[in-house]
Order: C-alpha cells, then structure tokens, then sequence
C-alpha cells in the first residue's frame, strides 16, 4: 500500500511500505520519512545571512560568527542527526534557493536605496538593525518553507 494510502486509511507505515494499522501519523513528516526542523535552528542560517553587517557593527564580530558557524555543526551533527534529511532536501529546493537568492538582492537593495537618499548605514547601530532584520527574514523564509514542504509531502 502506498504511503498517501496508508496516511488517508489511519495506519502507519513500515520500510516497506504496507500498512500495519494502528493509529495515524502525528505529523506530516512522520509519514514521509522526513522530520522537521525546529524553527530556532534557522537562526543559525539567518546570522549567516546577516553576516555583512554583524561584521560591520564590531571590527571583531567575526569571531561570534565563526562561533556559531562552530555551534551550528555541532548541533546538525549531533542533536539534529535525525533531521538531517530534511535539511538537506530543503537545500536542493528550488525554492530555498530562490529564498537565497531573495534576501542578498533584499540586502543589496537595501543598502543601495538608503545609498540614493543619502542614509547609508554607517553607525554600529544601523548594521545591527539590518542585521537583525535579516536575520528574522531568513528565519521566518526558511520556516514558512519548511511547512509549504511538509505540507506537499504529505499531499504526496
């Protein structure tokens, strides 16, 4: 039985694929093989994103981002093990590239519209707001992302 077929009648599937009754899945992941992401892990991608202007606010801010890019592996590699698939599914998305590809044009364009009337970022305070701002972006992107994924996992 497929896995769509085991979803609708209420069982639970095994490697194989047939239904071994029961009670229904709890989520969406569950029944595709995929587990998703906690939504405080894309932190992690969203100080990335904001890594421009973390490094402009302090000469020094590299280091934290170093740190955590240190964290961020020690967390997928050992915490995160299970959820790996979907990680790494979500990264050959075409949609999480386009994502990508969004928020660098997103920080481009900000900085070069507050260039053209004359309000670049040029104190500690206003990289450490776009930082933040990109950050969140990322994470609620990579989040909502992540539940349209799931979503059409389990529509599968």
């Amino acid at each position: 039985m497929a896995i769509t077929e085991a979803v609708q009648s209420g069982g639970t599937t095994t490697a194989a694929g047939d239904a071994t009754g029961g009670k229904a899945a709890d989520t969406a992941g569950d029944a595709s093989g995929f587990r998703p992401v906690p939504v405080w892990f894309f932190a992690f991608e969203g100080l990335m994103g904001a890594s421009y202007d973390i490094v402009k606010t302090s000469p020094h801010a590299w280091i934290f981002l170093a740190a955590s890019a240190v964290v961020n592996i020690a967390l997928a590699r050992t915490v995160l093990r299970g959820r790996l698939k979907m990680a790494k599914a979500m990264l050959k998305g075409k949609r999480t590239r386009k994502i990508a590809v969004g928020l660098i044009a997103l920080r481009f364009g900000v900085h070069a519209a507050l260039g053209a009337i004359g309000m670049q970022a040029t104190s500690g305070a206003a990289h450490f707001a776009l930082a933040l701002a990109m950050c969140a972006a990322t994470v609620a992107l990579l989040a909502f992302d992540q539940r349209v994924m799931l979503r059409a996992l389990a529509a599968a």
